[in-house]
């Protein structure tokens, strides 16, 4: 049990939101809630009459997540008891009750209030109220309300952010769905660049945890105004840049500030144990994918595809096979859990940039957002991409399983902004993870890159730039070039891919032949 002056303090943050919530609940529909907020209530204002139930399951009088913020921590059966309203109020889908129960929930975790993890996957009963949580604030954005929405990008930053709740699994998927929800469906732009704002630092969050193998590693606020695309920059004045930056900062300083990495935290380790075998990964043959007669996927050369689907078949077995050893090896046991979110948070990406649109979405950009913001996710990813990432065997067969097939229908997209995403994941990929991808990268720059770069009787001048672009960037770094020489051109099994490149950029250079007219073969064949 609590002290008195824990009480207070958590009195402090809940009593105002179960005040409001009484105040706004309808007496008949919700006499049952407010009846569970004017106990709650009573038992905060008066601890004293609050005694533990002697014949209650002895698992609820162990320790819950819900903590005074000091020393004092409360039992599972009353952190549920003063949870379960504030759920309630969140999931009853009335605006008047869920504002004020989001809110509290927000405080909580900014306080430090809630500890734990929170998984659906963990089993226990405190990792089940934990997920019941979240997954309340996760539904109030259905509700269509502008500050609602934002509301809830707030305590769901907080959530990721927070170094003693700890968010892991199908929660921290549901969360990025969330705010991936927010950016595709609200109606307010600003609500649309904060969702995408909070989507990236959480993916920094993510893969800097994974990479540090450590859940308490600083973590510094993005630069909202590096990420903004020129749509977004519309914003004369930068009023809405300042607005996100200053939203996304305050609650990174809040989090810092409250719950210093510094400070001694109830963390345990033991959690990430076996951590791959909790969440199934998909089976599903991605070579499948390519049987499709998909209208994009007809651009690339035939025997391109053919290439890459045998690899994809031959992979299969392979995979299949060593799954098990590598979910036994050593290198990935450690920190598995923090590895599990980011390659999840990875995969799940990347099916969506493979989402098919409707057709009329095709050349419409603002239909296409779903996907665009998946690719641009990833394109951040991977130019920022650390050292696990680019070495793991599991973040590798991802990139190989999944991103590849994400590059293989979107590089033929007829939506430049699409097809320069994609050559922008592409241009990552050869720069900084071509040691494993070898294969792959033969399969794609022909695809891609000399597709385009060939075709000089009837180019794309659009998508000729961007891959000129492309080429300028890759020319930069020597290394690359001599790579791509050495391990295609020198390989008798692979494509002369350096030969064709410089071929490319010379026809593109001498530009289209001159047509001649009819009389001018004919005077030449005259004596």
């Amino acid at each position: 049990m609590a002290s008195s002056e824990a009480d207070s303090r958590l009195r402090e943050v809940v009593a105002p939101a179960l005040d409001k919530i009484i105040k706004n609940a309808s007496w008949r529909k919700h006499a049952k809630l407010a009846s569970e907020c004017k106990a709650v209530l009573e038992r905060l204002s008066n601890p004293s009459k609050s005694k533990p139930d002697s014949n209650s399951d002895p698992d609820s009088s162990g320790p819950g997540p819900l903590h005074d913020g000091g020393s004092e921590e409360y039992s599972l059966a009353d952190s549920e008891s003063i949870l379960s309203p504030i759920i309630n109020a969140a999931g009853s889908g009335v605006l008047k009750m869920a504002d004020p129960a989001v809110d509290c929930i927000q405080k909580l975790i900014a306080h430090g209030y809630l500890r734990g993890e929170a998984d659906a996957s963990g089993g226990g009963a405190e990792a089940k109220l934990l997920t019941k949580l979240i997954e309340s604030v996760c539904k109030c954005h259905d509700l269509g309300d502008d500050q609602m929405e934002l509301l809830v990008l707030k305590t769901l930053l907080s959530a990721v952010t927070s170094i003693s709740l700890r968010i892991h699994g199908d929660c921290l998927l549901q969360i990025v769905r969330t705010c991936y929800d927010i950016y595709l469906g609200s109606k307010n732009v600003v609500n649309q660049t904060t969702a995408k704002a909070s989507l990236i630092q959480m993916l920094v969050i993510v893969f800097r945890r994974m990479e540090a193998d450590s859940s308490t590693v600083p973590i510094h606020p993005i630069v909202v105004a590096e990420l903004m695309d020129p749509i977004e920059k519309s914003d004369a004045d930068g009023s809405m840049t300042m607005f996100v930056q200053g939203f996304i900062t305050k609650i990174m300083s809040d989090i810092d500030g409250v719950l210093n990495p510094t400070t001694p935290t109830k963390v345990s380790l033991r959690g990430h144990d076996g951590a791959f075998e909790t969440t199934t990964v998909e089976t599903t043959n991605p070579a499948d994918l390519l049987d499709s007669t998909d209208k994009d996927m007809l651009d690339a050369k035939y025997w391109e595809i053919s290439m890459y689907k045998t690899a994809l078949e031959g992979r299969k077995g392979e995979l299949a096979d060593g799954e098990l050893e590598r979910d036994e090896d050593l290198e990935v046991q450690i920190g598995n859990k923090l590895r599990r979110d980011a390659f999840l948070v990875f995969r799940a990406l990347c099916k969506l940039s493979m989402k098919t649109p409707p057709k009329e979405a095709l050349a419409d950009p603002e239909l296409m957002k779903g996907k665009i913001v998946a690719l641009e996710l990833l394109k951040i990813l991977l130019e920022n991409a650390g050292a696990v990432f680019r070495t793991s065997e599991r973040f590798l067969g991802a990139i190989k399983q999944y991103l590849c097939l994400s590059l293989l229908k979107n590089s033929a997209s007829t939506l430049m902004i699409v097809f320069q995403l994609s050559c922008s994941i592409f241009i990552s990929l050869v720069s900084r993870f071509r040691a494993g991808l070898k294969a792959e990268i033969g399969v794609f720059f022909p695809m891609i890159v000399l597709r385009v770069l060939e075709n000089v009787a009837q180019p794309n001048f659009q998508q000729k730039m961007i891959v000129l672009r492309f080429l300028e960037k890759l020319c930069v770094d020597s290394q690359i070039l001599v790579d791509i020489f050495i391990n295609y051109d020198c390989d008798v099994n692979s494509s002369n891919i350096f030969e064709r490149m410089v071929n490319g950029l010379l026809k593109t250079a001498q530009g289209v032949p001159p047509v001649l007219p009819p009389h001018y073969y004919h005077l030449r064949r005259q004596p």
